[in-house]
């Protein structure tokens, strides 16, 4: 005999709920072990995700990193004095450049940066300016000039969004809007994103001693320093449109202007790792 409709549907009903059961049981499995060894637990600040939350964390991570296994080890690196800013001294993976010797940052303060646009540098530059100022021994750390495969994971990535970026612009309608979606919702899983993805950069900061003072102009270098155990940590917060992405959690986050300053308050960001804008003008002109 055929079942009748009710029995079928009581059928479909519990084949749903087992491959929901299934598929819940298997995010929550793979999110658990992505966080497994993370140095800072964005979850115990924002709360525990739910199942969606952790499926979104745990595409977008692995998208980005694909198969790549977080390294342990340091990289040696090496310093050398700017050519074009005295006083500065740049930083590289040691035997890539033969003029440069082994690092030795004791006492000085080191700028983190990436090399993505022109917007990350420009803060770094006008930031050392104020280093060099006041006589401190100053560090440009871009940490692409790293030549490692954490380097490369981050042009990989930056090259993935700026692909992204490229089809929404020449597809335009819905496919725009869908990015513009998904570029503008850094909620605290663009956080859990971010961070973990951090995580696989630390052999390029892991022998810089950790009482020197970071200042980061990418999140990426905060949120690093952070994961690493700096005791001075200094974000400074690149964009004006306020996402979660865009703050380091342990790390004081400055910004550039007051609109910033008091959505990230309302958000939840704590006030004493917000202090009042500053914006980040070179020392010189002044």
């Amino acid at each position: 005999m055929f079942p009748g409709a009710a029995q079928l549907g009581e059928v479909v009903a519990i084949v749903q709920a087992l491959l929901h059961a299934i598929l819940v049981e298997g995010v929550t499995a793979a999110y658990a072990r992505l966080i497994k060894s993370a140095n800072l637990a964005i979850d115990d600040i924002h709360g525990k995700p739910d199942w969606l939350s952790k499926l979104k964390v745990v595409c977008v991570y692995y998208i980005n990193v694909g198969s790549m296994v977080p390294a342990t080890a340091p990289l040696p690196l090496a310093e050398e004095a700017s050519p074009h800013v005295p006083g500065l001294m740049t930083t590289w993976r040691e035997g890539a450049n033969k003029a440069a010797t082994s690092l030795q940052p004791q006492g000085g303060v080191v700028v983190g940066t990436i090399r993505m646009g022109y917007g990350h540098h420009r803060i770094a530059y006008a930031t050392t300016s104020w280093a060099l100022g006041m006589d401190k021994k100053t560090y440009f750390h871009d940490l692409l000039n790293v030549d490692s495969p954490e380097a490369q994971l981050i042009i990989d990535m930056d090259k993935l969004y700026s692909k992204g970026s490229r089809m929404a612009t020449e597809l335009g309608g819905p496919v725009e809007k869908l990015w513009g979606m998904i570029t503008k919702n850094g909620d605290e899983n663009s956080l859990r994103v971010f961070y973990q993805m951090a995580e696989h950069l630390r052999p390029l900061m892991q022998a810089i001693p950790r009482s020197t003072p970071i200042i980061a102009t990418h999140c990426f270098v905060g949120m690093l320093a952070v994961s690493l155990g700096f005791k001075h940590v200094i974000n400074l917060v690149i964009d004006n449109y306020a996402q979660w992405f865009i703050v380091v959690p342990g790390a004081y986050n400055l910004v550039q202007g007051p609109s910033n300053y008091h959505n990230l308050l309302r958000m939840g960001v704590p006030a004493d790792r917000l202090p009042p804008p500053r914006p980040p003008v070179p020392q010189d002109p002044l």
